[in-house]
């Protein structure tokens, strides 16, 4: 005991906990149950608050949009079963006006055989060490191809088929007859697009853009810039046994996040005509995630309808054919003027401790009401007994 007057005593004045002598204490059976039971639901509740508490819960915010002069990767990764890599070009056009043509920089063409296993990389406008330019000419002097006509290259020879190729396209003018090109001749370049015949291409990478509304155009032959405007051609001595059938593996609007689906992932198509020309209408909106740690990640999401033009079946094919439409795949984005923004967040640590001491302290005064109020049956029905008034 602590003396009157003292610290000890003026602290033990303070206690709330009042405690009761195990003299006057009383355990019962039905109290050990309870206590039981409240430890269990205590264990349960508690847990659940735990994984509440580890769990990363991501809110979505809409906002507007007001990035400007941002660019944007379009990844894609499309198969063409019935159509080889020789003939297939790329181009990009965007309502700004500009428009970028051929863009393999940074996809790369792999070609297929007609049952889809792969037969290799696509290396058709490389020329073989055996057609090289001979090192010399008739008098003795360096080898230097001629243009033929076309704009000529820094170092003004046009030594391989290609060389020439970029010096018509500098002009403007069409590739109409490799065969009366010594260069293309000795390469065998229109062989080599024949042998490619009944294959397949596959188109894997990404071309950059910028976010304004535009489309990407997957076409058969080539553009070619005339003054101002842009044409597309199709040459006699390109295949012609070809369609436009398709499988998109992936097809995404910069860079990827956790649990994000990409609208047109999977989808696949079958031609029935060559003329088969197949849109696909797609609306992205920018997203923005911000993690826990700080990370930034902004990319986009898009929905996508779909419109097939020229796709008649085989009777139809000479009314198809008379339409003269440009046969191909095209992929039209509009850009939303919203953004969603996703955040990480999580339960702070002083958010679970609290949910955990109600836990523990809500059931444990459920639990000694229920127990007083059983004690107090018990008591009755037991001085009933010793009466005689319960039979």
């Amino acid at each position: 005991m602590a003396r009157s007057g003292s610290l000890a005593a003026r602290f033990q004045s303070l206690d709330a906990y009042a405690k009761t002598l195990d003299d006057f204490s009383v355990k019962t059976r039905s109290g050990g149950i309870l206590t039981i039971v409240a430890g269990v639901v205590i264990a349960l509740l508690a847990g659940h608050e735990f994984l509440a508490y580890r769990r990363v819960d991501v809110a979505a915010e809409l906002v507007v949009d007001s990035e400007r002069m941002e660019k944007m990767h379009i990844n894609l990764d499309v198969a063409f079963p019935r159509a080889p890599c020789m003939l297939l070009g790329l181009d990009v056009m965007d309502s700004s006006g500009e428009q970028q043509v051929n863009l393999f920089q940074h996809v790369a063409k792999t070609r297929l055989a007609k049952d889809g296993t792969v037969i290799g990389a696509d290396e058709s406008g490389k020329a073989t060490a055996a057609a090289a330019p001979p090192p010399a000419d008739k008098d003795g002097k360096p080898y230097c191809g001629s243009c033929y006509g076309g704009v000529a290259p820094d170092g003004g020879c046009c030594n391989s088929c290609d060389d020439v190729h970029q010096a018509y396209k500098r002009r403007g003018w069409a590739f109409t007859d490799p065969d009366s090109i010594e260069q293309c001749v000795r390469e065998g370049y229109v062989a080599r697009m024949q042998a490619q015949a009944g294959e397949g291409c596959r188109m894997r990478g990404f071309v950059e853009v910028s976010k304004v509304s535009g489309n990407v155009q997957i076409l058969a032959g080539e553009s070619i810039k005339h003054g101002s405007e842009y044409m597309h051609t199709y040459y006699d001595y390109m295949p012609r046994d070809f369609d436009f059938s398709h499988a998109i593996h992936r097809l995404s609007f910069g860079d990827g996040f956790s649990a994000q689906t990409n609208a047109l992932d999977g989808v696949a198509k079958t031609a029935h005509s060559t003329q088969a020309q197949f849109q696909y209408f797609t609306k992205i909106v920018g997203s923005e995630v911000r993690y826990l740690n700080g990370t930034v990640l902004r990319s986009n999401q898009y929905s996508a309808t779909e419109f097939v033009k020229g796709d008649a079946l085989a009777s139809d094919l000479p009314r198809a054919l008379a339409t003269k439409r440009t046969p191909g795949l095209f992929v039209m984005f509009d850009i939303s003027p919203m953004r969603v923004i996703y955040t990480e967040h999580k339960r702070s640590l002083g958010s679970f401790l609290t949910s955990v001491c109600a836990i523990v302290g809500g059931v444990f005064t459920v639990a000694r009401l229920v127990d007083g109020f059983v004690f107090r049956a018990e008591r009755a029905l037991q001085r009933k007994h010793d009466s005689g008034k319960l039979a």
